[in-house]
Parts: structure tokens; sequence; C-alpha cells
């Protein structure tokens, strides 16, 4: 009970905390942008592909003659985009912990490529479930779309023949999440490498798993809802602006005025989200900042 008690109480403090250094709001805007900020304005500009759109690119891509050569290119551009939105995230986690005083003592590039590592490392779980439950799609989706009247989406009947990956998936974002948490602050706590910090993290994870995992939880569950209000709030400001724009009427006065508020409502999401993820970092510090992380000998050694 009193574990639990201190526990809603770092979350408390860390919202305290965090409201008051709005100036690693910034930071935290970064690492948004990065993770889900971008996602609300995606589907709600570009809407939600359906059935026939999915089967119809999938056709398109097996079927071409440039085939295996533009899955290849695809997969290519996912992961530069992987990259560039972990250095991002990097940028923007020790822009929030160069803030908050936290350190290694040398130049924000070096703070951000230790950031960037441990972001990159704890998101590979993740990326190979994600390349795991891709080419289980391309494996089941074909027969599911050629039997349309086995009831049921074909979208629901794919995701629970691939449930079990669904599941593993979300166990692996969370996961990673605590442990990129503990291997960058035990990084930038002791100065220590990315692998004596990595080791140092599953340690501290197999210590107290509980209240890691259900921080990491706690703060995807946050990020999850505030994806969904900012879904339903762009998506109710955007039908108008869509019905102006099917009838041509770009540049007439009321569809620019709507397309500014429109603007306006996705800048404060994308500051919903900063401020939520400098919560989430604030907490993470404060979880963190009793734990006796071993010294690095090496640094040691350099020292004296």
């Amino acid at each position: 009970m009193n574990r639990a008690a201190g526990w809603w109480s770092s979350a408390a403090a860390a919202a305290d905390t965090a409201a008051g250094r709005r100036y690693a709001w910034l930071g935290g805007a970064l690492c948004a942008l990065a993770y889900l900020a971008w996602l609300p304005l995606l589907v709600t500009v570009a809407g939600v592909p359906s059935s026939g759109d999915l089967a119809f690119i999938g056709a398109r891509l097996f079927s071409s003659g440039l085939f295996p050569l533009n899955v290849l290119f695809i997969a290519s551009l996912g992961a530069l985009l992987l990259l560039g939105g972990c250095l991002l995230a990097g940028l923007g986690e020790a822009a929030i912990l160069r803030a908050a005083g936290h350190s290694t003592g040398r130049s924000l590039t070096h703070d951000t490529e230790v950031a960037f590592s441990a972001v990159l490392l704890a998101a590979l779980p993740a990326i190979v479930v994600l390349v795991s439950l891709a080419v289980g799609i391309a494996a089941v989706a074909p027969a599911e779309f050629g039997a349309p009247d086995a009831g049921g989406p074909v979208e629901l009947r794919v995701a629970i023949r691939l449930l079990p990956l669904l599941v593993l998936l979300a166990v692996a974002v969370v996961a990673g999440q605590a442990f990129g948490a503990v291997t960058m602050r035990h990084a930038f706590a002791t100065g220590t490498g990315l692998g004596r910090a990595a080791r140092a993290a599953l340690g501290d994870l197999a210590r107290s798993p509980l209240r890691r995992l259900g921080t990491a939880a706690a703060g995807t569950l946050a990020d999850l809802l505030a994806a969904a209000l900012a879904l339903a709030l762009l998506g109710v400001l955007w039908r108008p602006i869509a019905s102006s724009l099917a009838a041509g009427e770009l540049l007439s006065a009321p569809t620019l005025l709507l397309l500014a508020g429109f603007v306006a409502a996705w800048l404060a999401v994308v500051a919903l989200f900063a401020g939520l993820h400098a919560w989430t970092s604030t907490w993470w510090s404060l979880a963190l900042a009793a734990v006796p992380w071993p010294a690095d000998p090496t640094s040691t050694q350099a020292a004296r």
C-alpha cells in the first residue's frame, strides 16, 4: 500500500515539477513529434485506408515488375524515418534532462548521442515484432481477403489471427520504454558507456519490475488517451474543411479561417503531448533519483 502511495505521489510531484519547467517542454515537443503527435494529423487529413484500398495496394506491390525492389525501397524508407525519429527523440530527451540539471558533463551533441543510442536500443524489440507482424499480415491477409463471407470485417479477422503478435508488440513497447528510460538516466548519472548502462538497467528492472513497467504503462496509456482525444477534436474540425475543399472553395475566407483554426488546434495537440512527455520524463527522473547506480570503473580510473 505504501509503495503504491509512493508511486502515485511521485507521479503527482513529477506533474508539478514539469509544469514549472516550461523550458523543458520544447524537448518534450521534439519527443512527441517523433512519437505520436504526428499521428492524429495524418489520420485526420489523409484518412484511414479501407480494406479495398489495402487490397489494391498489396496487389500492386506484389504484381509490379519492380517486386521485390519496391518492397525493399519502402522498407529502407521506413528504416530511415525510424532512425530520424529516434534521433529527434534523443535530442528531445537530452534537452529535457539537461534542462532539469542532468548531463553527462559534455556537449549537447554528446548527450544527444547517448540518448539516441538508448532510444534506438530500447526500440529494437518493438521493431523486431513489427517486422514479424508485417510478415504475418502478408501471409494471412490474402486468404482473408479471398474469403469475404467468413463473417466480420477483414481487418478484425486478420487481427484475431495475429493476436499473439499484437500482444507481444504491446509488451515490447512498454518494456522497451522502461528499459530505455532507465538506461538513459544511468548513462547520464554515471557517464558510463551504453553497454554498462544497459546491464545496470536490466538489473534495476529485475529488482523493481512492477514499478518500472507500471510507470511505462501509465505513460503509454496517457499518450494513447491524448491521441484519442486529439483524433476526436481534429476530426470534428476537419469535416467542414473537407466539405469546402471538395466544393473547390480552398481560397474562400471561411475555409482559410477554418484551416487556421485547424492548424492552431494541432499545435495545441503538440503542446499537450509535449507536456505529457515532460511529465513522464520528469517522473522517471524522480523515480530513479535515489537509485544507487554502480560506478563505471573506467571513468573512475580516468579521474584518478
